[in-house]
């Protein structure tokens, strides 16, 4: 008979033997799949000196007496962070995370979100290293092993090996085996394969083994050691906060007869310009907002990084599900035939090549193609940024389009001759989509191709901050 994984009483249990100093894996995107019960006891257990492995430091509850990642963080509890995002949300604002790194009472370590779920997979694989494009030509490939093979660049990184997982599961047998439910798989599988001990809080009753079916599981009960199902032992079903839907926004009339372009109208250029058949994905901000641009008869794919693969437009409050969101955390609903995967999966997907185009905020961006996006400074490099999965998007994707404001608030150009700030990728951009203009990049120059009501080529020109080059076939934005 299969060895049996332990079924506990209570999340304390659970968690009553972490010792200072452990390396914890901690799922979870958005909210979702966040092992929101096991944080909270081992908060109240005290444990201290932790190294933790997230895709972020932050996050917070629905419940206030639930105790997040963030919480042990800003408790003095956590001696490192491995992350893809280090920095606050609002990057203009030092959190205290943030502040603690460069007081130097934490370390923190920057990584890729993809290469962050490979070294996870690699380390539950026994792969002790592997080479990525993710990252090549910048900040965070400095200092590391470079190879080239078939003529691409790419940089060395190590696996991560943890004692522990923290792991959130919609079902589990007293075998060990779980299941996830949609979107809360994320990083769970992999990081159950990845620890020595890998504990799971379970929102479902755990079953007698046999109960599921074997085609049905995600994680087999051999990675498991202990188990804790959430409801019977008075544990709260806590999630995170769901994120507010983007404002409804407005074009900025600047004159009569002139104005900005909205946001929403924004997303609209993008996703009118999307052609049948493309793998597409979305990045955080405006650029989510294009999914409701397009229709299940326009034959686009959307792919989320946490491995939602096939969704739509963003869900209305009365029929989101909370395990379906895209990149920004925002509910989505799916088209027929969505899938779900993990997230090393998801980016594995992007690195062979599939995706046809990524699109993505940005601070500035460049007319030789190059862009910058999760670092608003040149400061000396302290491993503080959010890169997430934007360095892993664009080492792989065919094209890599931009959706940003023209100008900073101060009235200065964001698209220039040269990046002043950290690049996330040095070459690739291939169309920008401003409030004010659609500009294409070829050939190390910018073509204004598109303008917003009531401006023209001079004035936009002189809001750039390199040559502009303008398209015969210039037209004014169909909003």
């Amino acid at each position: 008979m299969m060895a049996r994984t332990q079924v506990l009483d209570s999340m304390a249990d659970a968690v009553a033997d972490i010792p200072d100093g452990a390396t914890i894996i901690i799922p979870g995107f958005g909210g979702t799949g966040m092992p929101w019960n096991l944080l909270t006891a081992l908060f109240d257990q005290g444990a201290k000196d932790l190294i933790c492995v997230s895709n972020g430091v932050g996050g917070s509850a629905v419940d206030p007496r639930a105790k997040g990642l963030g919480d042990l963080v800003e408790a003095g509890r956590v001696k490192k962070v491995i992350a893809s995002f280090t920095a606050a949300t609002h990057p203009s604002r030092v959190s205290l995370p943030e502040q603690m790194v460069r007081d130097g009472r934490m370390e923190a370590e920057l990584v890729p979100q993809g290469t962050l779920a490979e070294r996870i997979r690699a380390g539950g694989a026994g792969v002790p290293a592997f080479y990525t494009p993710a990252g090549v030509d910048t900040l965070l490939s400095e200092g590391k092993e470079h190879r080239e093979f078939n003529g691409k660049t790419y940089v060395l990184e190590q696996a991560i090996f943890a004692d522990y997982a923290f792991i959130r599961a919609w079902k589990a047998d007293t075998a060990g085996n779980l299941v996830f439910r949609h979107a809360g798989r994320n990083y769970n599988p992999i990081a159950a394969m990845a620890a020595r001990h890998t504990i799971v809080e379970v929102e479902e009753p755990i079953v007698p083994a046999g109960t599921l079916s074997p085609d049905e599981i995600h994680t087999p009960g051999i990675y498991v050691e202990r188990m804790v199902s959430i409801l019977p032992h008075g544990m709260l079903r806590i999630e995170r906060a769901r994120p507010a839907d983007p404002p409804a926004t407005h074009a900025e009339v600047v004159a009569e007869g002139k104005r900005r372009l909205s946001r929403s109208e924004m997303a609209g250029v993008i996703g009118r310009r999307l052609e049948a058949g493309w793998l597409v994905n979305l990045g955080i901000g405006i650029p989510t907002l294009a999914s409701n641009y397009v229709t299940e008869d326009d034959d686009v794919t959307f792919t989320s990084e946490n491995g939602v693969i096939g969704y739509s437009r963003l869900a209305e409050a009365d029929e989101g599900d909370r395990d379906i969101v895209n990149a920004g955390g925002q509910q989505v609903t799916l088209i027929p035939g969505a899938s779900f995967v993990h997230h090393a999966d998801s980016f594995s997907l992007v690195r062979s090549g599939r995706l046809d185009v990524t699109v993505l905020g940005a601070y500035e961006a460049a007319c030789n193609g190059s862009f910058a996006n999760w670092r608003l400074s040149n400061a000396p490099f302290d491993n503080l940024g959010g890169i997430g999965g934007a360095m892993d998007l664009v080492a792989s994707a065919k094209q890599i389009w931009l959706a940003m404001e023209h100008t900073t608030r101060e009235g200065e150009p964001r698209l220039l001759e040269r990046c002043t700030l950290p690049v996330t990728a040095a070459r690739g951009v291939t169309l920008i989509v401003t409030d004010i203009a659609v500009i294409a990049v070829r050939d190390g120059r910018f073509i204004l191709e598109e303008h917003a009501p009531g401006y023209n080529a001079e004035e936009i020109a002189s809001l750039t901050g390199a040559p502009l080059d303008v398209s015969p076939t210039l037209k004014q934005v169909d909003v």
